[in-house]
């Protein structure tokens, strides 16, 4: 399960597949050469994204005679993996739309750099990096068992480098899914199951509820 869940958050954690899945997301359906032209994206590489897409049950796609159209749903059903991670991005667009909704009825203006919809992508990417790798699966899914972990402890349960460690670490404290203990508290690390964010939190509980049990040599 762990390489199905890396494959969809790598799937996730980019900028033009958001951008693309957002569009999809306002829309039934639509066929490929239109949503290439409202995005600005040449046709091939928008081919390459829907692929991708598609792959990890993401985007599902239908063939009319010589037409193609493809929507943001999972093929998969709504509770896989593919399926919950659909839901969790619409709750974060419609939570962005109300977001620009709330500001446009205020008369506050925004340039698209600062909007919503571009701030729900940064969210969205930054807590799907947090899962993009087997190893801090690992990590994460130790460190839910309840009780803080020491490096030592870790690197031998794990069987990872204490240089491999302290990477992926540092990337889950950055991502608000991990934080050190102080010294006194025998400098060990816990989950922090809420993450920096409510995106954040709930995509976490989306993937523990996906993991599985560790194994022994994990």
């Amino acid at each position: 399960m762990d390489e199905l869940i890396v494959r969809v958050m790598r799937t996730v954690a980019s900028a033009s597949r958001l951008r693309i899945l957002s569009r999809l997301m306002t829309a039934n359906e639509m066929a490929p050469s239109k949503l290439a032209r409202e995005l600005k994206m040449a046709r091939a590489l928008l081919s390459v994204h829907l692929a991708r897409l598609a792959f990890a049950g993401l985007v599902k796609r239908r063939r009319s005679g010589v037409w193609c159209y493809c929507c943001a749903q999972s093929p998969y059903g709504e509770g896989t993996l593919s399926g919950e991670v659909m839901a969790w991005l619409l709750g974060a667009l419609a939570s962005a739309q109300r977001s620009t909704s709330d500001a446009a009825a205020r008369g506050i203006r925004r340039s698209l750099r600062t909007s919503a919809l571009p701030a729900m992508h940064r969210h969205a990417f930054d807590a799907a990096t947090a899962f993009t790798h087997p190893r801090r699966l690992q990590i994460l899914r130790s460190l839910a068992a309840g009780k803080p972990l020491t490096v030592s402890t870790l690197t031998r349960d794990l069987k990872m480098s204490a240089a491999a460690l302290g990477r992926h670490l540092a990337k889950l404290i950055r991502r608000g899914y991990v934080r050190s203990l102080p010294p006194l508290r025998g400098g060990a690390y816990e989950l922090v199951s809420e993450g920096k964010t409510r995106l954040h939190g709930s995509l976490l509980a989306i993937v523990r509820t996906h993991w599985g049990e560790p194994r022994a040599g994990d």
